[in-house]
């Protein structure tokens, strides 16, 4: 939303917005975008960008004038001493070597590196704790690289609800399954939402269920990253409200 209303200021006539998924700006921000007369196009996978527009990977196509793409701000990098030992990528990022060091001592990870998912700047931050570690012990031990989980692995469906578990001989009870996909009424998701836009309800039989106000969810996905039990996940169709009690997705 601030590069359409940057676009906007500059002198743009028309300006309309991409994005994989609803696009995660506050309400009001997308309002004032959509006032000016501005359009938002979701979900948008591009396939390429021409001199005539951009077009989606499932053949739709926008013409434009000028293809703005926003990728979140540049890091700091001004601090750095001139130093032509150290390496940058197009000016605004660091390419470190394979100690994640640009300089005898000097570590560097995450958005530094370059701007990517939140768990690559996680694992980048251990690796170069690692070797920043390794540096100042005066020791060289290779960092413990982890197999990387093969993507079919991923964001797997929900589990089918499990209304009665046999337990059979207790004797086996370390076989059945304990991973029922279902909420365990933890309230963490509640708890982390920055914008408050998950409500618990309780219902006349005891139940509950959390809901997610479209209206205020940006989008942040912080509620499936914390659930426990994986019961939440990013809806890319507005009307499809994510919503889930005490075993059951409704």
């Amino acid at each position: 939303m601030d590069t359409c209303r940057g676009a906007y200021e500059m002198g743009a006539e028309t300006v309309v917005a991409v994005d994989v998924q609803k696009p995660a700006a506050f309400a009001d921000e997308i309002a004032y975008i959509e006032g000016l007369g501005g359009k938002l196009v979701w979900p948008f996978f591009t396939s390429k960008i021409t001199k005539e527009g951009i077009y989606a990977n499932d053949g739709r196509f926008i013409p434009a004038d000028q293809v703005i793409v926003s990728i979140g701000e540049e890091p700091e990098l001004d601090f750095l001493p001139d130093d032509e030992r150290i390496q940058y990528f197009r000016k605004s990022w660091l390419v470190p070597d394979a100690q994640q060091s640009i300089l005898p001592g000097v570590f560097t990870a995450g958005d530094t590196i370059k701007p990517g998912r939140l768990t690559d700047a996680i694992g980048s931050g251990r690796k170069a704790a690692w070797y920043a570690d390794q540096y100042l012990r005066g020791t060289a031990e290779p960092f413990p690289e982890k197999k990387e989980i093969p993507a079919e692995r991923l964001s797997k469906a929900y589990f089918d609800r499990c209304h009665f578990c046999d337990l059979g001989d207790p004797a086996d009870d370390h076989t059945r399954c304990v991973s029922c996909g279902t909420c365990r009424d933890c309230k963490m998701c509640l708890e982390s939402c920055p914008e408050e836009a998950i409500t618990r309800k309780e219902n006349a039989d005891g139940s509950w269920e959390y809901v997610s106000d479209p209206e205020r969810c940006i989008g942040c996905g912080i509620c499936a990253g914390v659930c426990p039990c994986g019961v939440w996940t990013i809806q890319p169709n507005p009307e499809k409200i994510p919503m889930y009690s005490t075993g059951q997705q409704a």
